[in-house]
């Protein structure tokens, strides 16, 4: 009887789980991801949602990521086939796919066209004027973003001796920096440009140079130590939607639309067939 039983046993997990098996062995892993075949524009947004990492986001800021993901390629209007990473069936594909199939065909337009749509991780508590980066971009809105602060990356301090820093901003710089810096800023408490002795940087740049998160930052320089001390606030260059904002109004209740509207004058969310 107790032989019996186990045979029975066995019959009913080949049974159950034989299929499966043979899909793996014949086509590999992919074969059991057997989802809805998506259009080329859709499997391009699902390339761009793998390529990032947005596990800390709510499933419908994912939702506002796919649909800036697909107007960018709308604008774009590559025609590029979607490369998608080899790893494409990690424990977070199931979230992209669904992100990707809840939003299909959305997108943003501005005053009725596809514009450039900037974002970032996290602002330093004001996001920039977008006419700052020229007259094309005056729809991107200066936007209060007090929830940034509570962000993991909000405030960071780096410290460079005056040698390393001299070396950092003009390689080959046998001396340090001795001069005084000085800073220019704009209304959303940026660097716009640095000037130190008779050489200048534009905010930017200078942010590159010295591979910091965000150039929303200040500089003190400490004598005794000959040191200068950099404290940065946010991460990203600043304009357009901050997405740890975005995620704070999402979990609160906003769409991704109201979100796209707040950042963007004259923003709205449309289908495309």
């Amino acid at each position: 009887m107790k032989k019996f039983i186990m045979n029975a046993a066995a019959v009913g997990f080949l049974v159950l789980f034989l299929p499966y098996t043979m899909t793996l062995l014949i086509e590999g892993r992919q074969g059991i991801h057997r989802e809805k075949e998506l259009p080329a524009l859709e499997y391009q947004v699902l390339s761009h949602l793998m390529g990032g990492d947005y596990s800390w986001m709510d499933e419908r800021t994912l939702d506002l990521m796919a649909i800036l993901y697909r107007t960018e390629c709308v604008r774009a209007d590559s025609g590029a086939e979607a490369a998608l990473p080899p790893d494409i069936y990690r424990d977070d594909y199931s979230r992209m796919y669904d992100a990707v199939m809840r939003t299909e065909g959305q997108v943003v337009t501005v005053d009725g066209e596809y514009r450039d749509l900037p974002y970032h991780a996290v602002s330093g508590g004001r996001t920039r004027e977008g006419g700052l980066l020229g007259e094309e971009y005056t729809y991107v809105r200066a936007v209060d973003c007090p929830d940034d602060r509570a962000a993991e990356d909000a405030l960071r301090v780096y410290r460079f001796s005056e040698r390393e820093l001299g070396e950092l901003l003009e390689p080959g710089r046998s001396s340090g920096i001795s001069e005084d810096i000085r800073t220019e800023r704009d209304a959303s408490d940026y660097v716009s440009r640095v000037v130190i002795g008779d050489r200048e940087w534009q905010g930017e740049a200078f942010r590159s140079l010295l591979n910091l998160p965000s150039s929303c930052f200040w500089l003190d320089t400490d004598a005794e130590k000959g040191e200068v001390c950099v404290t940065v606030k946010g991460s990203g260059h600043g304009f357009g939607i901050s997405l740890y904002t975005a995620d704070c109004m999402i979990r609160a209740g906003a769409r991704p639309e109201d979100v796209v509207q707040k950042f963007y004058q004259d923003a709205e969310c449309i289908t495309i067939p």
